[in-house]
């Protein structure tokens, strides 16, 4: 793993998001937050979930959202109880987080979208 791509998932965990993912837009896994066991193939369903506008259920890390938002290609908000997941794509990448009851929703929502448009800045 590249351990400068680890430091993106671990800054959106420091910011109280339970798991962070950063992939390319194949699904392959560039970096994953400790304790996050959703695979490519999970990675790579969420993809084509958002570029699809799709509106049924996703399942990352084992665990299904109810998709909230997924209505441009670039963003996706899912929920499931009191947490969520929240997906922005940047140029290159795919950001994913996974909050809890311990985070508000749209705390996730700017963590992930702020770093997405980050990645688009400087050409990622």
């Amino acid at each position: 793993k590249n351990m400068s791509w680890q430091a993106y998932a671990d800054q959106l965990t420091n910011q109280g998001i339970a798991k962070a993912a950063v992939y390319g837009h194949d699904g392959s896994e560039w970096a994953k937050s400790a304790g996050n066991s959703a695979t490519g193939a999970e990675a790579q369903k969420l993809l084509q979930h958002m570029s699809s506008n799709g509106t049924s259920q996703i399942t990352y890390g084992g665990q299904s959202f109810i998709t909230l938002r997924n209505a441009d290609g670039q963003v996706f908000y899912g929920k499931q109880g009191a947490g969520g997941i929240t997906a922005a794509k940047s140029g290159k990448a795919l950001v994913v987080g996974v909050y809890d009851q311990n985070l508000q929703p749209g705390q996730c929502n700017n963590a992930v979208e702020n770093l997405a448009q980050y990645l688009t800045d400087n050409g990622y």
